[in-house]
Formats: structure tokens, sequence, C-alpha cells
């Protein structure tokens, strides 16, 4: 085991350092390669350690969903929103259970997602299934538009659930016939944003002024040139907070502080200073395996990636996922794993990380990267090269290589939906 699965301080309310997340991980990869009852049985392994966690039970009902367990996916879905009553992922699973179970009540919560998300462009799909099935075609049509069926084939927007859409909306199916398939949405329980999570660098601020009851030294006493403020990145106004872990130096050098424990890639590692100790972070699977440096001690590292500079994201109890190789590092407090949530996956050399908590995490940049909200009714897409990082309840689905953006040399071309936000770069 890990050095970083023996610290026993760190607080994390989702993650376990150990077998908790050697379950969890394995499942969440199953359920993406299609093990439905592998994922489930790790599911229900992770779950004897965290028994109400909201992401192993979510991912447990997406795998009995998958299964066509559709009671115990019903029961664990409703379960999850006696407390989360309101996030569209969950309302939109329970009335796709519901519908794939024939129940005509799988009306209400799809209904209760159209008023949350109006632009929501499955529930209009699999509301109208059910219109469709109920021999109500009109209706059954405008919801189909809303889901995208109006778009031509090739062009730009026409992504799975357009097609899905515009096969439905060509006639009804005869019983017994094959009915197009709609997939359920992951969900992630990090909705509450209180402030932006991404802030700039900050300039140094210039000393407090002396309290004007204190004294005046003789005039003939030698001036002390003022002593430069400490930079805080992020921190409010009038807050004490931690000393920061990552902070720019000439040249476009980053020196990162260890003395409160950092990770850090190690291909952009230049140089140490103090006594720092470093040691290879072997945690992570596959391709991430030892890609990252684990530094701790009475010093620090300086870390250089030619051409790029630093930006900094703070993150306050909740989650990032990020793509590693864009990452200077992050701070120790901060939970992390490998995030296999994305179908474009296997496209790409490194999954993104996943990371969870309160603490600083460092991008390495060409320029100012931009933040993008995405919502419900604005779903973005990008080829995935550009896209940083990304937070909230997004999906992020591969749009086929018949997609015209495909052809701009930009590599895999994705689709982002959802609730939060993302970070771009060219």
């Amino acid at each position: 085991m890990s050095s970083r699965a023996s610290e026993t301080g760190r607080s994390a309310p989702f993650f376990d350092h150990g077998l908790f997340l050697l379950h969890l991980n394995r499942g969440k990869e199953d359920l993406r390669k299609g093990l439905y009852d592998d994922a489930r049985r790790e599911f229900e392994e992770a779950r004897r350690f965290r028994a109400t966690d909201p992401e192993v039970l979510s991912n447990l009902a997406l795998a009995m969903f998958h299964l066509g367990h559709l009671d115990d996916a019903e029961r664990i879905t409703r379960g999850l929103l006696v407390s989360h009553a309101d996030s569209v992922p969950l309302l939109f699973n329970l009335g796709l259970i519901l519908f794939k179970a024939g129940r005509a009540e799988a009306r209400e919560p799809l209904e209760r997602v159209l008023a949350l998300a109006p632009g929501h462009r499955k529930a209009h799909l699999t509301v109208g299934l059910l219109l469709q099935r109920e021999g109500r075609l009109a209706e059954a049509n405008r919801h189909f538009e809303a889901a995208g069926s109006e778009r031509k084939a090739g062009f730009d927007g026409d992504d799975t659930i357009t097609r899905t859409a515009r096969s439905a909306a060509s006639g009804p199916s005869e019983p017994g016939a094959y009915v197009p398939s709609v997939k359920p949405e992951a969900f992630d329980d990090s909705r509450t944003r209180r402030e932006p999570s991404t802030q700039p660098i900050q300039a140094p601020q210039p000393p407090p002024e002396a309290p004007r009851s204190a004294p005046v030294p003789p005039a003939v006493a030698p001036v002390a040139p003022p002593v430069p403020a400490r930079i805080l990145v992020g921190v409010p106004e009038g807050a004490q907070g931690p000393r920061p872990t990552f902070s720019p130096r000439p040249g476009g050098v980053v020196a990162v502080d260890l003395r409160d424990g950092a990770f850090v890639r190690r291909t952009a590692l230049a140089g140490r200073t103090g006594v720092a100790e470093l040691e290879a972070d072997g945690s992570l699977p596959g391709a991430l395996s030892r890609f990252f440096v684990h530094g701790t001690g009475a010093g620090g590292v300086l870390l250089v990636d030619p051409r790029r500079s630093l930006h900094l994201v703070f993150l306050r109890g909740e989650f990032l996922s990020a793509d590693p190789a864009r990452l200077f590092g992050f701070d120790a407090r901060l939970t992390y794993r490998e995030d296999p949530a994305f179908e474009f996956r296997r496209q790409i050399a490194l999954p993104f990380l996943k990371l969870f908590g309160s603490g600083a995490v460092a991008f390495s940049v060409a320029a100012e990267p931009a933040r993008l909200e995405v919502s419900p009714e604005t779903p973005l897409t990008l080829s995935c090269r550009s896209l940083l990082a990304y937070g909230g309840e997004l999906t992020v689905d591969l749009v086929e290589d018949s997609d015209p953006l495909a052809e701009l040399g930009g590599g895999p071309v994705v689709t982002v939906s959802g609730a939060g936000w993302v970070l771009i770069e060219a």
C-alpha cells in the first residue's frame, strides 16, 4: 500500500484510502466497458465501506438499470432523491427507469426535469417515446423536435440524441420492435456553487499603513524599505489564509512550497530547494502510475514547462476533472483518482484526473484559459484537446467522426451537457 493510502489525517467526505477507492474505481471502469455485472459487484463491495455514499449508490443504480434490475434501480434512485430532490440527473434516471418498466407514472419525474431544465433533450426524447407509446403522436413529435429530430444528418449538432430522436420521429414502433435507446445520466453530488472556483493570480498588495497612533521615528533615523506583502492567491480580502503552495517566479518558473505537501507532475520537475523529500506516486492505475511525484519536507521544488505559465484554480469542497498532462500539480490535501467517466477515454493518451476537496490546483497553460458556463439549455461542443478541465454536474459524450467538426484536425469532438463550467484553451 502506498504512503498516500496510509495517511489518516486528511479529511475526505466521499473518499477512503484503500479498498473503498479500489472497488469504486474498478466499478466505474467496468461500467464504462459495459461489464455491468462486474460493475454491480464492485459497487456492492464499495457500499460495504460507505453505505450511504451518493456516488456509489448512483453508479450502482446505473449498473442495475443496464442489467434490467429495474426495481432495484428505482429503489436506489428514489432513496437518493430524498436528499437530492431537485437533481436533474436523478429525476431523469427515475423517469427513464419507469419508462423502461412500462409504467405510466414515468411522465411525472420527466415533467419535473423539464420544469427545472426546459432544454433537457433526453427528457424531451423520453417523454416523446412515452407519448408515442400511448398513441399521442402529435404531442410526441413536438418533444422529438425539442430533442433535435429536425436537425439534418451530418451537420453540426448531429449527435447521438439527435439521431435517436430522428429515428423515433420516423414513426411509432410495431409491438415487439426495437425501441430507440436512451442512456441514463451520471450523478455528481457537487451541484452547490457558493462562488466561482477559477480566480486569476493577483498582484502583491502594498503593506498596511501604520496606525495613526504609532510614534513617528526621528527624522535622522534611516528609512527602511517597505516589506512586500505576501501573495495570498484567491483568499478573500481581510481573511487569513494558508501560505500559497504554488507561486510564479521570473522566467516562467513555478515554485512549490512543500511544507504542507503537494503532488507535482514529474516531467515538469526542474530542481529543488531546501530539504525536499520526493517520492513517485504509484497509487494511480495504468498510464497515470508514477505520473506524479509526492513532495514533502521543509523545502520546495521548481517546475518548468517551456512556453507555458501558471494558472490556479481553487476548490472549496468540490469536484474537478482535469487533463493531467496540463497540470503543474495540486495540494496534497486534495483527494484524487482516475476519472473513467468519458465516452472518449479510449481515444486519449491519458485519462482525466478527478480531484475533490479544498485546495489549489495548478495548471500549465499557454494563455489565460476561458471559463464557460454550461447549463442544460446551453450544451457545449468542442474539440477534446481544448478541454482543460470541468466541474459540476456535467456529462461529456463523444461526437462520432461523422461530425463535420472532427474534420478540422482537432481530434475527437465532444459535447458537454448538464449544469457546471469548463475551462478551455487553444
